[in-house]
């Protein structure tokens, strides 16, 4: 009769209970995974009191100017997609990207075009890679990002800045208080959920919508067999270290 060792047991344990988890969930049915809310709180600035909040499903607002670049604010998540927003110091560009990602883990970068009110492009760049001049703002006060490849999503983004204190949305820019409204439609709404970070949320206690005692009870036992499995191997590994 072969034996098998409680390491072994312990492996096949988590890899099986993650690899069912994982599989369940992405074969999991989407209208399981969202489910939109009857009613709708949108907190809209003054500066943006035109815009048709009922013509889109999320928004998010961000401030940004010449000398704000790479603040940990630009990284957000909106109607299922990740975003980054650049804006470049050194090159005099705006640019917006999606990307994919797992914990602090980021790929799959993929930028927009930017056409303005009467749709012309005003962008520039190549591949994934798309860029608005930062004197290419007074062209508009509302544009329109599509993404040709990677995720596909189009957004529509609208300036506001004080008419009163700026004489132009570029003024404003110049001032870092350049107000940016990025809004997304119902039909960008990305109701798939990405299992990988599911699984991660699920180990590190950040599962959504799950109480924290039940994400525990499943969490805990999963760590705890992980650092057991760890710890026979680093004393297994010991004899085969020098010395």
């Amino acid at each position: 009769m072969v034996e098998v060792s409680a390491e072994n047991i312990t492996l096949v344990t988590v890899v099986t209970f993650l690899s069912v988890f994982f599989i369940l969930v992405s074969m999991m049915p989407a209208g399981l995974l969202y489910t939109p809310s009857e009613k709708r709180t949108i907190n809209v600035p003054e500066y943006f009191e035109s815009v048709d909040i009922t013509s889109f499903s999320q928004f998010k607002n961000i401030t940004i100017g010449k000398d704000l670049s790479n603040l940990p604010e630009y990284w957000f998540d909106l109607g299922g997609h990740s975003f980054y927003w650049d804006t470049n110091y050194h090159i005099h560009v705006l640019t917006l990207w999606t990307h994919g990602g797992w914990w602090y883990f980021t790929w799959d970068f993929n930028s927009f075009k930017w056409y303005d009110s009467n749709g012309i492009e005003r962008s520039w760049g190549y591949g994934t890679e798309w860029h608005l001049d930062w004197d290419s703002i007074n062209y508009s006060e509302s544009w329109t990002l599509k993404q040709i490849g990677g995720q596909e999503v189009q957004v529509s983004v609208f300036w506001g800045y004080n008419k009163t204190a700026y004489a132009s949305a570029w003024h404003a820019f110049m001032n870092n208080d350049l107000n940016v409204l990025i809004a997304i439609g119902f039909d960008q709404l990305n109701t798939s959920i990405n299992a990988w970070n599911l699984v991660g949320s699920l180990l590190f206690f950040q599962t959504p919508e799950v109480h924290p005692a039940i994400n525990a009870i499943i969490a805990i036992p999963i760590w705890v067999m992980i650092a057991w499995l760890i710890y026979i191997l680093i004393l297994k590994a010991i004899p085969f270290v020098g010395g």
